[in-house]
Order: structure tokens, then sequence, then C-alpha cells
């Protein structure tokens, strides 16, 4: 099954998540290898097996491989700085954010995508971590590139429906 096949076995009480997805897949604000590779890392931040398997085969044939690797990639270092940073800026006793990190980031400039898209992928993680010092520096680069405030609010919708069909699929299993 594919994501769009899962959401067929929602009960109405979701549909308002079911006619989101359909929505996204074809408003085209985002390009196809945009939407399918935040489809794809959202799914993957989820942390839903099921929902990341069948991320997989809805968008094989919109992702090619060096894509996926930034996609996977992009995924690597977001679950290591959202959860990282969202401390900094959560943690009141001491001021954190004034300290090196001390951790390696070296994807976040290695990456083959243009930076833009890759920007995008690193946001949608963000949204789903609930990191807003992540949020805020994404967006901040994604403007910076001349992104449309459409396109990085389409981005956080995307990321904030596949949430929704994870939290779903708990529910319902």
């Amino acid at each position: 099954m594919n994501v769009s096949e899962i959401l067929t076995t929602f009960p109405e009480y979701a549909k308002d998540i079911k006619l989101n997805y359909s929505k996204v897949l074809n408003e085209n604000i985002l390009d196809k290898q945009q939407l399918y590779s935040i489809i794809l890392i959202s799914c993957l931040a989820t942390k839903d097996e099921v929902l990341k398997e069948a991320a997989l085969k809805e968008v094989k044939e919109h992702i090619d491989p060096v894509v996926m690797e930034d996609v996977y990639g992009a995924y690597s270092i977001m679950s290591m700085n959202a959860i990282y940073y969202r401390f900094t800026h959560l943690a009141t006793e001491h001021n954190y954010s004034s300290m090196p990190a001390n951790l390696r980031m070296q994807y976040l400039s290695k990456h083959k995508m243009n930076k833009p898209d890759f920007e995008l992928l690193c946001l949608a993680v963000a949204v789903i971590i609930g990191c807003g010092k992540c949020i805020n520096a994404h967006e901040i680069v994604l403007r910076e590139n001349n992104i449309s405030t459409q396109v990085i609010q389409t981005a956080a919708r995307v990321a904030s429906i596949i949430n929704a069909i994870a939290n779903i699929m708990k529910v319902i299993k």
C-alpha cells in the first residue's frame, strides 16, 4: 500500500486529513520532486515504519537516487539538530545557545540538490519535531533564497498532514 491507498482505509472522522492530502498532491505549489521528497522526509520524521514503506512506494517514480540520498541526509542531520536546538531554546537555567554545539553537521553543506529544496526538507522535519529555532533558521534561509511564503507554508502543511496521517494510523491499528 502507498500513502494514498492507506488513506482509503481511514474512517469518516479523518475525512479532512484525506482531503487535505489529496489537495496538496494536486495544487501544484511545489514541483513534484519537492512535494514527494517532503512527503518522504515527513513520513521518516513520524517514525512510523508502515507509513515510511507506504511513502517509499508512493514517491519512487518522482524521486531519483541522488534526491533520495539527500532526503536521508537531511533526515539524518535534522533528527539530531532539531532535538538539540529545541533543547537550547527550551532550557531556561543557562544560555546554552551561546555555547558551541560541538555537533558535526557537514551534510548541511554537502548535499547535491539545490539549497532551497534541501532547506524545505529540513523545515519539514523541524515542523514535525517542533523545534522553533530550527523552523526559524530554515525559514530565514528559504526567504533569503527568494522562496515564496506560499511554498514555505505548503512544506509545513505537507509535514502537518503527514504527521496527522501517522497519528490516525496509531488510533485505528
